[in-house]
């Protein structure tokens, strides 16, 4: 036979098929909710008097400190009036000084038994009105200021400001409604419903809110980089969905989460659970149950009934029939039959 018979009838050589080295993960208990961003503070910015804007003093979408001065009203009017309350105030003690020394001056006369005592008691009755009066003149005074004190309004809280709904030279008035919204960003909530049968679990376990934290991934499909703690649930539960309401405090630096924001919740167990990871792509059933293919140390397949648990992130918990070292088939099961070899690559994996 010629040596191009031979190749010809030789055997073809053993399917590649890539494993995977099965290892130890980290499965900790997880579970997702949908969730919603919601500032711990937000304010509206809704003036407490009438007048002329005639100053902005901040960038729209700026962070802004508390304190800080945000709008000025025109303060003529109110300026005017502290000083006509403060000069009515002079004026009712100036009034006051004399109907406090005609007094004096009666009560000396009616002591030494030189007038009626009625004209005491006249005095001593113009005293209290004047006394009453400077009373009520400090209290003009003391409005007016806080009037004036009103066409300034500064930052309640630290956070980031909106687009401002006025401009220099608007009439201004309680009435106006919201010049601009202050929202604090850092910290934040991400707030989630949580169905009912989660939480009678929850609470059955034995777990506590310190036992678990708060994972977020955004809407872009990112992982949020910072972790979060519960810090509320709600004491009752939802009439129209039977699930009860979950606050977590997040810290939030960069102002990554935004007010009223969509967010995949995820709470995460704190504590480890180890245990033997099978990627979930070798996995196989019939009607026996669950298999995968091992390819054992002369390179043949062999077929291994297994039993797993938990799947974290495409990844299962062997619980039972595989052990740390061993090689299952994840690519190329189609080509691979139990007891013939195959020529065999490792998937790259991370841990």
């Amino acid at each position: 036979m010629s040596a191009a018979a031979q190749d010809q009838n030789a055997a073809p050589p053993p399917p590649a098929v890539t494993v995977a080295i099965i290892e130890e993960r980290n499965f900790q208990e997880a579970e997702t909710f949908s969730g919603r961003i919601e500032a711990i503070q937000s304010v509206d910015l809704i003036a407490r008097v009438q007048g002329y804007l005639s100053a902005r003093h901040f960038e729209e979408g700026a962070f802004v400190e508390k304190g800080q001065p945000l709008y000025t009203l025109d303060q003529d009017i109110y300026r005017n009036t502290v000083h006509q309350a403060e000069a009515a105030l002079a004026v009712a003690q100036a009034t006051e000084t004399l109907a406090q020394q005609k007094f004096d001056r009666q009560e000396e006369l009616t002591r030494r038994d030189v007038q009626s005592r009625a004209l005491l008691e006249e005095a001593q009755a113009n005293l209290a009105v004047s006394q009453a009066n400077v009373a009520a003149a400090q209290s003009q005074v003391e409005a007016a200021r806080i009037n004036l004190a009103y066409t300034e309004i500064s930052a309640p809280i630290s956070g980031l400001i909106g687009r401002s709904a006025v401009a220099t030279g608007d009439l201004i008035s309680p009435q106006s409604g919201p010049m601009a919204t202050l929202v604090q960003f850092d910290p934040i909530y991400a707030s989630f419903p949580v169905p009912q049968r989660s939480m009678i679990d929850f609470r059955k376990r034995g777990a506590r809110n310190e036992d678990v934290f708060v994972s977020l991934t955004l809407a872009d499909g990112s992982v949020y980089p910072h972790h979060g703690v519960i810090t509320f649930t709600d004491v009752s539960a939802a009439s129209s969905s039977d699930a009860v309401i979950v606050r977590a405090t997040v810290p939030n630096p960069d102002n990554l989460l935004i007010n009223n924001g969509l967010v995949d919740v995820h709470l995460v167990a704190n504590a480890d659970s180890r245990a033997l990871a099978l990627p979930a792509q070798a996995l196989l059933l019939d009607q026996q149950g669950a298999y995968v293919l091992v390819v054992d140390g002369e390179d043949r397949v062999q077929a291994q009934r297994v039993e797993v648990g938990t799947q974290r992130a495409g990844y299962l918990e062997v619980k039972d029939g595989l052990e740390a070292g061993a090689r299952v088939i994840v690519e190329g099961i189609q080509k691979a039959r139990p007891g013939n070899r195959v020529t065999v690559s490792l998937v790259n994996t991370d841990n």
